[in-house]
């Protein structure tokens, strides 16, 4: 049971009963043949293309005997770079089973994004899409560092690489297929990169027994609806739990890119009753014109992550869909994703939730590393069974406490309750004449004007207050504003110390991480490409 110690620590649930083998693929596998093996596993929404839990469990370990035949070790780094496809899953899968680790690159990296990632993992051996394939094959072959090369589409091959099929057409007894036994001892199962958000990513080692407990945690939600996940599986958010749904026994439907039209197609088509998204498409179902032509009826909850999302915004939600529930979780890569979450049953509008399942968490003040109690606002620290093995070739001594919590750098505090409300990251908090603005509160309050479509605040650096809250705001197709609207808009809302004196600046996109949290480090930077002359002077 949660409880609550007078020390001001958090705890959730500490009571599991995993399999001594500690091997996650092991248990997907025996989670997923316990479910009926006709029913649909996963659908892609934009193709119609889909497999049963039966097909995707043979072919897990089709694919973990060929892995073994290739020459894969326990130990050894495979890496996939590829979008949203069945596939994906079933490699993920049959790595673990074999023992090996498992990562992902997005498809949608940049060269030099890539040869970053690249160089953390040092992977031996690569699944690929087609596209990515004919696309960066120089650039990761420079890096010398794959071994072999396995395609997911029919594309012409060079000599180093093999289609994907030829590692699925044989197929093995489930019941003699021998997955890796770990014996009882945690060993990395999967690298995930930090967000980056505000500098180049670390590479964070996950555990067998991190992914297990994971997997065990509860459910968004125990109501019979089908869920639509549209995050890069690539991302913490998107492969947790997508995970966490294929335990279950759950028909996921997936697209493998976003697009506002195919995705309110898809829910209309499938009747989706659970969305998984970040903010941002929250505040598209606010303001989208384009929802008015589909019937999104069917869905009754959409659970959100990734970014805090306001009660503001959820009462515009509201307002416009009675019927849709917002919860809310919160969560990190280093957590082996969610560390808190909402309940359905008991919601509270704007709380990311109680602490889930394997987590210990305390809220300290981060100058002194007093411990705080109910209402104070300070760094949530965690620690527990999920938390994760520390970063790729990074000294853990610098990201925990002196009692072993890691310093996630998120400002938050707790109700009598035990819920948790996120204020924000403590490197992104601005910093005005010694007032601490928090970016997200200025977001929303901008969200709010009919003109804007998206918005992003960061600090530009002053001399004299430190730093002054800049907006960069998309505006609406066709909506006419200009700087000063925005400036009065904000400042007949905010208090003095949170006006946006660092002026508006108007963009084509807010750049974002692929599970939907603001780079502020890419806000920054577009600030110092601004000439000292089109930069607002401070008014002090």
């Amino acid at each position: 049971m949660e409880k609550q110690t007078k020390s001001g620590v958090i705890y959730g649930d500490q009571n599991f009963l995993v399999p001594p083998h500690l091997n996650v693929g092991a248990f997907i596998l025996q989670q997923i043949l316990a479910h009926n093996s006709e029913q649909p596993a996963l659908i892609n929404g934009a193709t119609g293309e889909q497999i049963t839990f039966g097909e995707m469990a043979q072919k897990i370990v089709n694919i973990s005997s060929s892995l073994s035949r290739l020459g894969v070790q326990q130990g050894d780094v495979v890496a996939i770079c590829s979008e949203n496809r069945i596939e994906f899953l079933l490699t993920t899968f049959a790595v673990f089973h074999c023992g090996a680790i498992v990562t992902f690159f997005n498809n949608a990296y940049t060269k030099a994004e890539l040869i970053h990632a690249l160089n953390i993992s040092k992977p031996k051996y690569l699944f690929i899409s087609g596209e990515v394939y004919k696309a960066q094959y120089e650039v990761i072959e420079n890096t010398k560092l794959i071994k072999k090369y396995v395609v997911y589409d029919e594309v012409p091959l060079r000599s180093n690489s093999i289609h994907f099929r030829d590692l699925v057409e044989r197929k093995v007894d489930i019941n003699s297929c021998k997955y890796f036994d770990f014996k009882g001892t945690p060993h990395t199962a999967m690298i995930l990169y930090s967000s980056g958000t505000t500098g180049l990513a670390k590479g964070a080692k996950l555990s067998h027994l991190n992914l297990i407990v994971s997997g065990l945690q509860p459910m968004i939600t125990d109501r019979n609806l089908t869920p639509l996940m549209i995050a890069p599986w690539s991302s913490t958010m998107g492969i947790i739990l997508i995970m966490k749904e294929m335990s279950y026994g759950r028909t996921c439907v997936y697209l493998s890119k976003y697009n506002e039209e195919l995705f309110l197609q898809t829910i209309q088509k499938y009747k989706i009753g659970v969305l998984v998204v970040a903010p941002p498409l929250i505040v598209m179902f606010c303001k989208s014109t384009l929802v008015n032509k589909y019937d999104v009826s069917s869905v009754e909850l959409i659970y959100s992550g990734g970014a805090p999302v306001t009660s503001e915004v959820i009462d515009q939600l509201k307002t416009r869909f009675p019927h849709m529930l917002v919860i809310q979780g919160y969560g990190m890569t280093e957590g082996t994703g969610g560390v808190t979450q909402d309940s359905d049953k008991a919601p509270k509008q704007g709380s990311v939730g109680k602490v889930l399942p394997g987590f210990i968490i305390k809220v300290v003040n981060p100058d002194t590393n007093k411990t705080l109690g109910c209402g104070e606002p300070g760094e949530i620290r965690i620690k527990g069974l999920a938390v994760f093995q520390g970063y790729v070739g990074k000294d853990l001594q610098d990201i925990v406490d002196d009692e072993g919590y890691y310093k996630t750098g998120d400002i938050a505090y707790y109700d009598e309750d035990g819920y948790f409300y996120i204020v924000d990251r403590i490197k992104e908090l601005i910093k005005y004449k010694g007032w601490q603005v928090t970016p997200t509160e200025l977001e929303t309050v901008i969200l709010q004007h009919p003109a804007v479509k998206d918005a992003g605040v960061t600090g530009a650096p002053d001399t004299l207050a430190g730093e002054l809250p800049t907006a960069f705001v998309v505006k609406q197709p066709g909506a006419k504003v200009i700087e000063q609207d925005i400036i009065d808009f904000v400042a007949n809302k905010v208090a003095p110390w949170k006006k946006l004196r660092g002026g508006v600046l108007f963009v084509d996109e807010i750049p974002k991480t692929p599970s939907g949290k603001i780079l502020r480090r890419k806000l920054q930077e577009l600030l110092s490409k601004q000439s000292p002359q089109k930069l607002p002077a401070s008014k002090l």
